[in-house]
């Protein structure tokens, strides 16, 4: 069984701060208790800096008790740049993506690997469509009575459908993430260019915070957690980790990698995508690091059904072997009210992965990172369904 691990954490494009980061794990450890019957702490933060935080944590049971290192590698700041543009250089650069994914047949390519997936990516231009029609609408319906010349409508119904749309997507884009959204296509377009310099800076810090762990951390195990777009990054900071220290692999304690509700493949399919193309190439040529991938059907921000590294559909019952694929349910983490509550809520679904369950089942963000099983027993195809009692105690302890 795991004493002691280290665990780190690398989001996808969400700016969350490493305190809502922990309160969000504070609150996942109170289902997590509650469902398997075990206790746990959870430290506040106690060491932080531009690139990363820690907080620490135990859990425990009648027969086993785990520490952990719980280290959040960060790059929110960067994400919170992003969201300062303004509504026209947003609208110019986020077009300009668009043309771009279309031109080289990247959008094709994410129809065919995730029909929800390219849906996801087109739906605030959907949006800004929806609305920039709607304003000429608007318009003509104010303007239509005036009876003025043809020209004098003309520039009434530009300035006034101009109005319309800007003061529409000033209200509108924050409140139902269109901005968000826009901003992580840039962001994408941008990255696949080489044109995030700060964010490259930023893997190489995380590659060597990585390598430094490896080499002195006085642990059984290390894992590195990437969820949705930071599972690319986390991808990309292994390999260059490996880079750095061809011994990576072999020396200090096992190194396994966990990515959930991923986009790998948002890079890996677009012609300029071989950065991270190698990466997962070479993470996954690595037989000595553990990766285990879990995709969810419901989870439309997300390539279900997907190698991220031969980048071909799989068929369902094809598992994987570098990494390994699970396939699960989201009903099947949470409440039958829970899930008809959030069915259609894709942000909620998609986090799920992060988030503590309502009852047990074979994939449980907690028993993963927390739990006293090593990574391959706790990532097996039955996880830890079937090794716990009810009062927390385990039942098979694998060593």
């Amino acid at each position: 069984m795991i004493r002691r691990r280290h665990v780190f954490h690398v989001g996808g494009y969400d700016p969350i701060t490493p305190e809502q980061q922990v309160e969000r794990l504070r609150r996942s450890l109170s289902s997590f208790d509650r469902i398997w019957g075990t206790s746990s702490r959870l430290s506040e933060i106690s060491n932080t800096s531009a690139i990363d935080a820690s907080c620490n944590v135990e859990a425990w049971g009648p027969n086993w008790k785990t520490s952990i290192t719980f280290e959040m590698l960060r790059w929110d700041d960067l994400i919170r740049c992003d969201s300062k543009v303004g509504l026209v250089p947003r609208l110019v650069q986020s077009v300009r993506a668009l043309f771009d994914f279309i031109i080289t047949g990247t959008l094709f390519r994410y129809a065919i690997a995730s029909w929800k997936y390219a849906l996801f990516f087109v739906f605030p231009y959907c949006c800004l469509l929806l609305i920039a029609l709607c304003s000429v609408g608007l318009s003509y319906l104010v303007i239509g009575p005036l009876h003025a010349t043809l020209w004098v409508e003309l520039l009434l119904g530009i300035f006034l459908s101009l109005a319309i749309f800007v003061s529409a997507v000033l209200w509108i884009g924050p409140k139902r993430r269109i901005n968000h959204i826009l901003d992580d296509a840039i962001f994408s377009h941008e990255f696949l260019y080489g044109r995030r310099s700060e964010l490259d800076a930023r893997l190489d810090d995380f590659a060597e915070l990585i390598a430094k762990r490896a080499q002195a951390a006085k642990v059984d195990e290390i894992l590195i957690v990437g969820h949705s777009l930071g599972a690319a990054l986390t991808i990309a900071a292994v390999a260059r980790a490996l880079k750095l220290d061809p011994l990576l692999e072999t020396r200090g304690p096992k190194l396994c990698i966990l990515t959930v509700g991923a986009t790998i493949p948002k890079f890996a399919l677009h012609p300029m995508g071989g950065q991270i193309r190698e990466a997962a190439q070479l993470v996954a040529g690595t037989t000595a690091i553990d990766w285990v991938e879990y995709q969810a059907r419901d989870d439309a921000i997300s390539f279900y059904r997907f190698d991220p590294v031969t980048l071909k559909r799989t068929s369902r019952d094809y598992s994987g072997e570098h990494p390994k694929i699970r396939r699960v349910q989201i009903h099947s983490m949470i409440s039958p009210i829970r899930f008809r509550r959030h069915r259609f809520d894709f942000m909620q679904i998609h986090y799920q992965f992060l988030m503590g369950n309502d009852q047990r089942s074979v994939y449980d963000y907690c028993m993963i990172t927390c739990g006293p099983l090593e990574f391959d027993v706790a990532t097996s195809p039955s996880g830890a369904v079937g090794l716990f009692e009810a009062n927390g105690s385990v039942m098979i302890a694998r060593s």
